[in-house]
């Protein structure tokens, strides 16, 4: 190996050494399982992007109406959709500008009912009875008639499912809502969540909003009791909302976690217990009954400053030299330019008027 070549593989190695470590993906540190991932099943569709507390879910597709064309005009027919086949999936909406999906405005204050869509139109103004939505709805809910649109090239209206596991959480929403069950979920946790009814008379949900507030998964809502709820398939164990209760109203127990292989290392046995701990909630204290104390050091008491010497001669001088600067900075004007001056540039000022006042004294 050539000088360079060495000099090139050492530099290589040293830059990466220099790249900062994520310790939390590396396979000796265990760390939590919680994951939404589309199966064979998955269309995509838009069902379950909006329903994501985390915005973690992201649906592309690959065409639109308009790539096959402007919109034919002077074409006649008709176009209907039948309510009680479509499931509001939104794969016609994304293809074509003629369809439009109503959000539901309720749909963070309920979220027992996940379906983020309550009605789909169709604007016939926008649409010249082409047929190619029809062949794209999973249902066949819609029913097209008119002169049918030859695509070229041929209609292949494919989507992207994207799913970031950095922001997922594990709550399941998107398997909840989706129609298909096209989404495998992993909860980080197993256990159960549950009210404390003897408290829940001082349960305020209208001005507290603990709950609410703190919760990953936006799983709660207010019942017909006027109380706080939580939507336990929704739910992932975390006890956030545990903790954050004023009233003690809320109770949170594991049962399981799921979480990445404990690797053989020297602090295996310690990440054991740590797992144990979250169901169990108690967590072993390190035996330091073997503990050594030092002993005390004794030290020895400082001297008493001295106190220096003063030359009554040289401190009448210091006085005289200060006493025109200590009236001086009692002014306004000179406390600005202490403050917002550079220090040489207010130096120079300063001694300016010192020499102004001494001139004057002078005459």
């Amino acid at each position: 190996m050539t000088d360079a070549a060495l000099v090139k593989e050492m530099k290589e190695q040293a830059e990466e050494m220099a790249k900062p470590v994520d310790f939390s993906r590396l396979p000796e540190y265990p760390r939590l399982l919680c994951e939404a991932v589309p199966n064979e099943k998955c269309l995509p569709c838009l069902l379950c992007e909006p329903v994501c507390p985390t915005k973690a879910i992201h649906v592309t597709f690959n065409r639109t109406r308009e790539d096959f064309g402007p919109l034919r005009q002077g074409i006649e027919g008709k176009i209907s959709v039948d309510q009680d086949k479509c499931n509001l999936c939104g794969r016609c909406a994304k293809f074509c500008k003629a369809f439009l999906l109503l959000d539901r405005t309720d749909r963070d204050k309920e979220p027992q009912k996940l379906a983020p869509y309550e009605q789909l139109l169709v604007d016939e103004e926008l649409c010249d009875y082409c047929g190619l939505c029809a062949s794209i709805c999973p249902e066949e809910a819609i029913s097209v008639e008119g002169e049918p649109l030859k695509a070229d090239p041929p209609l292949d209206f494919v989507g992207k499912i994207e799913v970031d596991q950095d922001l997922c959480i594990g709550c399941g929403r998107c398997a909840l809502v989706c129609p298909y069950e096209a989404m495998d979920i992993k909860k980080p946790f197993q256990g159960e969540i549950r009210m404390v009814e003897k408290n829940l008379d001082r349960c305020d949900p209208q001005g507290c909003q603990a709950c609410f507030n703190v919760c990953p998964a936006k799983c709660w809502y207010v019942d017909e009791r006027g109380k706080a709820a939580p939507v336990k398939d929704q739910c992932i164990f975390c006890g956030a909302c545990q903790k954050a209760c004023p009233v003690s109203a809320i109770e949170v127990e594991r049962s399981d976690v799921s979480h990445t292989q404990v690797m053989e290392t020297p602090w295996a046995e310690e990440w054991k217990q740590a797992i144990a701990a979250i169901k169990t909630g108690s967590r072993e204290r390190p035996d330091v009954s073997g503990a050594l104390t030092p002993p005390d050091i004794e030290r020895q008491p400082m001297p008493p400053p001295e106190k220096p010497e003063v030359d009554p001669e040289l401190l009448r001088l210091v006085d005289e030299a200060v006493g025109p600067l200590e009236e001086l900075l009692k002014k306004p004007k000179v406390r600005q330019i202490l403050e917002k001056e550079p220090a040489e540039l207010a130096s120079r000022k300063i001694s300016e008027r010192l020499d102004k006042i001494k001139a004057g004294e002078a005459k």
